[in-house]
């Protein structure tokens, strides 16, 4: 047996060992953790049910962990995408007033969008038709709103009549937790730990336990409301069989976005599908790209037309859809699994098999508030904004001024969608100011057409 599995992938061959490939798959699993306990908070604040949304993530993240190490043979981990949950959540459905629901109906067709292009190869083309500098500012502008979108929900961000927002200050104690937990990461990332996510989310649930400790031994002066919403113990073990989450699943989310596909022929519904698909393109992309460096036998493998990983990826954001959760995609903190010293997919089924057994940890859920996942949050901002560097800065205004826009515009008016739609518009106009339009492929003019529809359904 142990020679079958290591011929089926390919462990010795690829210069690994069991050991590695063990290791790998349990530091990748600890780096990318968070998600179990960060996408229910996130999609809950759309109205999710967080018990549902919290088993779908899990079940969604093992069987595309599954498919990208046994039918792929390549060591990455997968789940619910950071930047597609809060585009799910604070655009699609907050803003734009998509249910829940349909928003599930949106992600199912981008998944199958993606599947077929990933298979007929017309996804390269649509990636490589959207210019570089709107690419990576794309990346930098979600980022941004992720950070903004954490500081809000634990209050270091607050309303503001003269400024529109200012500080909310240290007399909420949630704001001392999300600090804490921030200095506790930029601690582990100073120090280049792997962890640093998980363990800045550590640090602030502590935090936010004392806190609560000491409000209850009357040592600080809390308000009912604001000792509420700090962290606290499971009230039982922490451990228990996923009942009340599998039945969550099961009645409220399971199956749910087949029932609203008769809603997906509106303008909006097409351009929230299209921006799922392009979101999903961009941060596959970027991951692969991270992955290959880290690989060095094989950093000259074209992974753009690698039909088998993109197709992992797709298919795992279609099983998303069904039980429950927003788009998933391939984990830049699962390469912390090949520097380790993996190589094959099969520390992808490792890292499937520890999410299964994750799902009896269910009440940990209890520890986790939005200050808790700040730190996850910024983190994921400062990894997003380091593609600033990949932006052509000194290649003309045509490249800086969408650049910009599509920065800036994300945070600012909290839509991603808007901010990748001004950013497609801008680079077209400023090209063709430029006299720069031959240079501009036939998709982007597709691509184009399709953001001026959109800004109709504003």
């Amino acid at each position: 047996m142990k020679t079958k599995i290591d011929q089926f992938f390919g462990i010795t061959k690829s210069g690994s060992t069991y050991k590695r490939e063990f290791t790998g798959g349990l530091t990748a699993f600890l780096a990318m953790s968070y998600v179990i306990f960060v996408n229910p908070i996130i999609l809950g604040q759309a109205g999710m049910p967080q018990d549902a949304v919290f088993m779908s993530t899990i079940l969604s993240s093992a069987v595309s962990m599954l498919i990208m190490g046994l039918w792929a043979k390549f060591p990455l981990g997968l789940a619910p995408c950071m930047s597609m949950n809060a585009f799910f959540a604070y655009s699609v459905v907050l803003q734009m007033g998509k249910s829940w629901q349909e928003a599930l109906a949106c992600v199912l067709v981008s998944s199958i969008l993606f599947i077929i292009l990933a298979l007929s190869g017309l996804r390269s083309k649509i990636i490589q038709a959207i210019p570089v500098s709107v690419k990576q500012a794309g990346t930098v502008g979600l980022g941004i709103f992720i950070a903004f979108v954490s500081f809000k929900n634990s209050g270091i961000i607050v309303p503001d009549e003269g400024m529109f927002i200012t500080f909310g200050g240290f007399h909420d104690p949630n704001v001392l937790i999300a600090f804490f937990g921030i200095l506790t990461a930029a601690f582990f990332l100073v120090r280049k730990n792997q962890y640093a996510v998980f363990l800045g989310m550590i640090g602030a649930a502590l935090c936010g336990l004392f806190i609560r400790f000491g409000a209850s031994m009357d040592w600080f002066s809390l308000s009912e409301s604001a000792v509420a919403s700090l962290p606290q113990l499971p009230a039982g073990s922490p451990v228990v069989l996923p009942t009340v989450p599998m039945e969550s699943m099961l009645n409220e989310t399971f199956l749910v976005a087949f029932k609203n596909l008769d809603k997906m022929l509106s303008a909006d519904s097409i351009i929230i599908i299209l921006t799922f698909l392009f979101l999903d393109f961009f941060g596959t992309a970027t991951t692969l790209s991270a992955a290959a460096t880290q690989v060095s036998d094989i950093k000259n493998e074209n992974f753009e037309n690698n039909t088998r990983i993109y197709s992992a990826d797709a298919i795992g954001t279609f099983f998303g859809s069904i039980f429950g959760t927003s788009n998933l995609s391939t984990y830049i903190e699962s390469v912390s699994g090949i520097i380790a010293g993996a190589r094959t997919g099969l520390m992808s089924v490792v890292v499937a098999g520890l999410f299964l057994l994750s799902t009896f940890f269910y009440p940990i859920l209890s520890l986790v508030t939005p200050a808790v996942t700040t730190p996850a949050m910024v983190v994921i901002g400062i990894f997003m904004m380091q593609n600033i560097t990949n932006i052509r800065w000194r290649e003309g205004f045509e490249e800086i001024i969408p650049a910009f826009l599509t920065i800036v515009m994300m945070p600012l008016t909290g839509s991603i969608a808007l901010g990748l739609v001004l950013g497609f518009l801008s680079y077209e106009i400023c090209m063709i100011f430029a006299k720069r339009t031959a240079e501009i492929s036939p998709f982007m003019h597709i691509i184009s057409l399709i953001s001026v529809a959109y800004l109709f359904t504003l």
